[in-house]
């Protein structure tokens, strides 16, 4: 899921590990799938732009955001999405913040 957010003071910190882990775990699956079943990757732009309108509602229904500040369409890239320090850096060091 391609979950769009905007996160401000204490709510960020209380969710951003889980944010966080949760983006590395889904990167991590979409390769694993990539990598098994390779016809997949002719899908690719579809299965972005059904995981971007998935990850508004989400993100609709977790916050106060009003559908009109999300873009029509995902502005990222598949590539984009997968690269490991994309929002969040899973390389470093976890010290709580993203």
């Amino acid at each position: 899921m391609v979950k769009p957010t905007k996160r401000t003071g204490v709510f960020a910190k209380a969710r951003c590990r889980s944010w966080f882990l949760t983006i590395r775990e889904q990167r991590l699956a979409i390769q694993r799938h990539l990598r098994r079943h390779p016809s997949l990757h002719t899908l690719w732009a579809e299965a972005l732009m059904d995981g971007f309108e998935g990850g508004i509602e989400v993100t609709l229904r977790e916050t106060l955001l009003s559908l009109r500040v999300f873009p029509k369409t995902c502005p990222y890239t598949f590539e984009q999405v997968l690269a490991p320090t994309f929002l969040c850096d899973p390389t470093g060091d976890w010290d709580g913040t993203c």
